[in-house]
């Protein structure tokens, strides 16, 4: 069942292999995004009311990263999907997905909005919203952008945000617009990682409307573990109507190295957005049990900051099955009908019962995507281990699916199939040129 993931995870240095791949085009920039879990949830999107604890992550063997590459050329812009791939003879291999003209005229771009292409056409469309001088800079020179993710799609771990920030950054590091506040036309603004952050939530929120919140913007674009209150955000207003995120940095400040987490992408892939807007006009409408639940969410949030400083990992995990418990009852109020996911649930419980487990939660949004296991940090590979054990058996055996999930279709074993796992650890830097 997962013999691409184990032959995948004994792939070394996959980084360098992008990275030398890349350079065989001699790109001027590279750039990497990381990927992102939210360690409570699902304030994405209604998080304008809370303070939000969330982590920037790398996988330790798939870098679980969006990849970018820019360079001037000589005829027409172009944009090239690759796909990273471990072939029949069992090496790892990039193939050139898709490969376009890269239109810069408006009326096309916004066209392009329903294409394969739609988060760049949607990037370019909001630069040239937000600031002039690169717009100018980007239509006026002949560029290819390169893009790779080993994010799984629609995984619940923020890619499509990490595929939009390295674009973003790589675009303003290659025409070297950062940081320079200097001879902004009067309805521009300055291009930091804050506004880049700000500029990727419109990509999705206002130009490609996906529900979306503010959570896997800031994390990916800054990185880290971080605590972040998105206080006057809520009804999402353009960039300058309403106050940026206070992205408060807590790995540093309380020295803390990494994660005891494993994350499992279920294999059942999902629209974040399309749970968000369920969730976020039942907020948004003060629907009393919903506005209940999410108070005991926050409530959850900044407690769990007292356990992080501690590095009380048993103690945070009880705050993630709260969590879990939670979720789940606010799904079904939205009319989910097996709350957070069917595979989602399946797969926390597998494994949560193990002494050395103490909390299995959503990365994300839910109703497919991945979960996480806080697990005790001598434990890792063992619980790893298990948990695909486990999760190998019910797949190849409907029987003992039924037996133990009698009210679960068996046909969700399809999916899991699919299911890929992850040991992870804490993305310091956020998007960087590498």
């Amino acid at each position: 069942m997962f013999k691409n993931f184990d032959i995948f995870l004994k792939v070394k240095m996959i980084r360098e292999y992008i990275k030398n791949y890349f350079k065989n085009f001699n790109p001027e920039i590279l750039v990497q995004a990381p990927a992102r879990i939210n360690l409570i949830n699902p304030l994405d999107a209604v998080e304008g009311d809370f303070w939000m604890p969330a982590v920037a992550v790398e996988g330790t063997k798939n870098p679980l990263s969006a990849f970018v590459y820019i360079r001037k050329i000589s005829n027409w812009s172009k944009i090239k999907y690759f796909e990273f791939k471990i072939d029949k003879t069992d090496n790892p291999k990039i193939i050139l997905k898709e490969e376009n003209n890269l239109t810069k005229n408006i009326k096309k771009i916004k066209k392009k909005f329903e294409s394969e292409f739609k988060l760049i056409y949607a990037t370019l469309y909001r630069i040239f919203l937000t600031n002039s001088s690169l717009w100018r800079k980007i239509k006026n020179t002949n560029i290819e952008i390169g893009i790779l993710s080993t994010i799984p799609r629609q995984s619940g771990l923020g890619g499509s945000s990490s595929i939009i920030l390295a674009v973003l950054f790589g675009l303003v590091k290659f025409f070297n617009c950062i940081n320079k506040p200097f001879k902004l036309s009067d309805n521009d603004l300055p291009l930091n990682k804050d506004i880049l952050a700000e500029m990727c939530t419109k990509v999705e929120d206002k130009d490609l409307s996906i529900t979306a919140g503010y959570s896997d913007r800031y994390v990916i674009a800054r990185g880290g573990l971080s605590f972040t209150s998105y206080y006057g955000k809520l009804y999402h207003k353009e960039i300058t109507q309403e106050p940026l995120a206070i992205y408060d940095r807590i790995d540093e400040i309380y020295d803390i190295k990494n994660l005891p987490i494993i994350v499992c992408f279920s294999g059942s892939i999902h629209k974040s957005g399309n749970v968000h807007k369920k969730l976020r006009d039942l907020y948004l409408n003060k629907n009393p049990d919903i506005l209940k639940k999410y108070k005991d969410l926050a409530e959850i949030a900044w407690k769990s900051r007292f356990s992080l400083m501690r590095k009380d990992w048993k103690q945070l995990g009880v705050f993630f099955r709260k969590n879990t418990k939670i979720m789940n009852e606010i799904m079904e109020i939205a009319e989910f009908e097996y709350g957070i996911g069917l595979a989602n649930n399946i797969l926390i419980q597998l494994i949560e019962d193990h002494p050395n487990v103490y909390g299995v939660k959503l990365t994300g949004a839910g109703g497919g995507g991945s979960v996480f296991a806080l697990v005790d940090p001598h434990s890792i590979d063992k619980i790893m281990s298990l948990w695909k054990k486990k999760l190998n058996e019910i797949v190849d055996d409907e029987e003992l699916f039924k037996k133990l999930f009698p009210n679960y279709p068996s046909k969700i074993r399809i999916e899991l199939k699919k299911a890929q796992f992850f040991q992870i650890k804490i993305n310091k830097t956020g998007v960087k040129k590498f």
